[in-house]
């Protein structure tokens, strides 16, 4: 399935174009100095590939930091996976029609050939040349000739790297043609936008993977063991812990005191023998020796057929008004439903749990809807207020709502909602609920 994806960022689409203008204008004038033409001037040459050296300086320390506040330095980790499959595509499968043996994807920009490539001109090749540029810049001739050290060697390295940076603009811009069209792939980087070959499976395992890592609701992951192998920042910060390096190896009995561990405890065993867990509250310890109160959902992990752990999510009740004590121990048979919007409200994705607490049996009933029609007339404005804070970059945890099911009916859940960026820009919003429909009445 082929659908028009946002890739590149804004900065990222400045960054590529301003580098790729500065590697030639170096080769240009470095090439020049190196008398193989005549073009500036020897003299103006040299005063413009310097001034062209500091700017891509300037702009490599600012790109360096961007991929590191966003993340993207990710996109470079080296993997042998795919790569033989990446090689034979691009010998012998390009010319006969063979499909890319890997798919592009927000997270998953480059094949694994792109990635050893770039990663060696970011680490090795254009070090290479600002090291030995700025060597050749400053050094000083001393009085005594027997001092004086010999430039031909840092020259000729440098030579050396302008002519491998060369080869690869001339191997990048080749590729580039062998997208959806010619141009397609520039365009992309124009624009930011590109039509991909998209795994609708892959793609919402990687987009629930993102919402659960920037989550407001807490998600938790147990070996067979009981041992903690992974939290998100939502579970650090209810447990009030900053290093997540504290936590990661620990047995889960150090987030309960003496008196609420038996039940954890009994959680736990049922779990591990196949029983899925949800909306029970329970008391936690923090790591600053406080407690708290949470809603919890607890599911098995298989691997091959067998329960290898526990995975669940928490969402903190403390700050909600509107949950009262009675509320709190009497939650009972809920599921964590998460819920995707785009930036006009319409529904991207739920997981099956949402389509069962709503009574709808696909998910196509839902999705490309606009969110009012999960809400009764007085409730909509409620939710439009939530999705207008959301859109202002608010989060929301917590908090109390009634939802309007498909057979007619109403039901109560605890909504957690937050933004979804894409550079700056929040373009969406996302969230997991907990149902506590019937609480009432026990």
């Amino acid at each position: 399935m082929k659908r028009k994806t946002y890739i590149y960022r804004r900065f990222e689409r400045f960054w590529h174009w301003n580098q790729a203008l500065l590697i030639l204008f170096l080769a240009l004038t470095g090439f020049e100095i190196h008398s193989s033409y005549k073009l500036f001037g020897y003299q103006r040459a040299v005063v413009m590939h310097n001034v062209a050296a500091w700017a891509l300086l300037v702009l490599i320390i600012f790109a360096i930091f961007w991929h590191f506040v966003t993340g993207e330095w990710k996109q470079y980790i080296p993997t042998t996976k795919y790569i033989k499959a990446q090689i034979e595509y691009y010998i012998t499968g390009i010319f006969k029609g063979a499909p890319h043996p890997t798919n592009k994807t927000v997270y998953n920009k480059f094949n694994p050939l792109q990635r050893l490539i770039y990663l060696g001109l970011k680490l090795f090749v254009i070090p290479v040349q600002v090291i030995t540029g700025f060597i050749y810049l400053f050094y000083i001739y001393p009085d005594n000739p027997a001092h004086s050290f010999d430039l031909t060697n840092v020259a000729t390295v440098h030579t050396l790297g302008a002519f491998i940076l060369l080869s690869f603009v001339i191997a990048h811009v080749y590729l580039t043609t062998t997208g959806e069209t010619p141009l397609s792939s520039i365009k992309a980087m124009i624009t930011g936008w590109e039509v991909i070959d998209v795994d609708d499976n892959e793609e919402r395992a990687k987009q629930l993977h993102k919402a659960v890592e920037e989550s407001v609701a807490g998600y938790y992951r147990l070996d067979k063991n009981g041992i903690i192998t992974d939290v998100n920042e939502a579970w650090l910060d209810m447990y009030k812990c900053k290093d997540k390096s504290k936590v990661i190896g620990k047995h889960y009995s150090e987030t309960r005191d003496k008196n609420n561990l038996p039940e954890l405890e009994n959680i736990v065993k049922r779990v591990l023998s196949g029983e899925t867990i949800t909306g029970i509250p329970v008391v936690r310890k923090c790591f600053d020796g406080s407690s708290g109160k949470h809603i919890l959902s607890a599911n098995p992990v298989y691997e091959n057929n067998e329960i290898v752990g526990i995975e669940g999510f928490v969402l903190d009740i403390n700050d909600s008004k509107e949950l009262s004590d009675h509320v709190f121990y009497t939650v009972r048979n809920s599921a964590a439903g998460y819920y995707r919007l785009d930036e006009k409200g319409n529904i991207v994705d739920v997981n099956d749990s949402w389509l069962r607490l709503y009574k709808y049996d696909k998910k196509d009933e839902v999705i490309g809807k606009h969110f009012s029609f999960t809400r009764d007339a007085g409730e909509v404005e409620k939710l439009q207020d939530v999705f207008n804070k959301i859109m202002a970059g608010e989060v929301i945890s917590g908090m109390i709502a009634v939802r309007k099911c498909k057979d007619g009916s109403s039901g109560k859940h605890i909504l957690s909602a937050n933004p979804i960026t894409i550079g700056n820009k929040i373009v969406g919003m996302e969230g997991f609920i907990l149902d506590i429909t019937g609480l009432e009445n026990e």
